[in-house]
């Protein structure tokens, strides 16, 4: 009987050895590195998003997305189009996506052609 109890104490603690490494793996799952598409597109919300409240920040009464458009990697143009509604004013924003900030802008029709680089 003696020899009995050497290798039950063996199974045992390779059952929990085995346990014990069992939980961490399937806590740490691998997801997938998203598309670049998908990537890309939370890179257009989030120009949007921060061109539309620089552009309010500014003074200017934003209607819509007229056009956004990455012009290169981590450059965008967005033209929004101004109040009132059909005035044909518009304000092309050039945002730097790495650094996250308007570097240019330009007001089109009503005070067209004005341009002011932004620091």
């Amino acid at each position: 009987m003696v020899p009995l109890r050497p290798a039950i104490a063996l199974v045992l603690s390779s059952t929990l050895l085995g346990i014990g490494c069992a939980g961490p793996a399937q806590e740490r799952r691998m997801y997938p590195e998203p598309s670049n598409s998908v990537q890309q597109e939370l890179g257009y919300n989030d120009v949007i998003r921060i061109g539309q409240e620089y552009a309010v920040s500014s003074g200017y009464e934003v209607t819509e997305v007229a056009e956004a458009v990455q012009v290169r990697p981590n450059y965008w143009r967005v033209r929004f189009g101004l109040a009132p509604r059909g005035s044909g004013r518009l304000l092309d924003l050039e945002f730097d996506e790495a650094r996250r900030q308007v570097v240019g802008t330009t007001e089109v029709g009503g005070a067209a052609g004005r341009g002011t680089p932004t620091p």
